[in-house]
């Protein structure tokens, strides 16, 4: 086999995780058959353990592979900005579009933190911190924003705002007749950036002019 080609047991193994990765996010973990997995694939269930020891390895290639985590992260070598604020905004609009792109991603954080109790998330964060330490790097860099002494909670409540946001906005397209309230991606920032009490006082002063 030439450098670059597949074998056809690895064609099959990858095949098993993306319609794993589709059953996943439809039905749950719990909901997931290996039966259903081998259906989706077009292949016997018995072949499945070729790849496969059980359905625990199957979320962890699928985790390690199509987690939001996984599948933004790198996008932050690519943030640019003068300043703290235009590195953290630019950070969280190259994230969302990337997580928008794939919607089926979200449903995988359920069966993540739902269905596996964070089981491979401290993996998933030792994998990736080397990239999210880069991006840090330069935020404090700027000068402008006090180095916390775990940079890990900083990080941590960034990526709880772009979580917050994108459930909410899945959330909010299921319901009819929704009140008007500003759910922008900016005004999620804002509060981030400014705290929630800052942010109300610029609101006032708006309304005030």
């Amino acid at each position: 086999m030439s450098p670059g080609q597949t074998s056809s047991g690895e064609t099959t193994r990858e095949a098993i995780i993306e319609a794993s990765y589709q059953l996943f996010a439809e039905q749950g973990y719990h909901g997931t058959s290996m039966r259903a997995i081998a259906a989706r694939t077009g292949i016997t269930a018995g072949s499945i353990y070729n790849h496969f020891i059980d359905k625990e390895q199957i979320i962890q290639a699928v985790i390690l592979k199509y987690h939001p985590i996984v599948r933004v992260l790198p996008h932050l070598s690519e943030v640019e900005g003068a300043s703290a604020e235009e590195l953290i905004r630019d950070a969280a609009y190259r994230l969302t579009r990337e997580v928008e792109s794939a919607p089926g991603v979200l449903s995988l954080v359920f069966v993540e933190m739902i269905d596996l109790r964070g089981k491979h998330f401290p993996e998933l964060v030792q994998t990736m911190y080397p990239q999210v330490q880069q991006f840090l790097e330069k935020v404090y860099a700027s000068g402008e924003v006090a180095h916390p002494r775990d940079p890990v909670m900083f990080f941590s409540s960034f990526m709880g705002m772009l979580l917050g946001y994108a459930f909410t906005h899945v959330f909010l397209d299921k319901i009819p007749n929704q009140p008007v309230s500003d759910h922008s991606l900016d005004a999620y920032i804002e509060t981030f950036l400014w705290g929630a009490l800052r942010h109300r006082e610029e609101a006032l002063r708006r309304e005030e002019k």
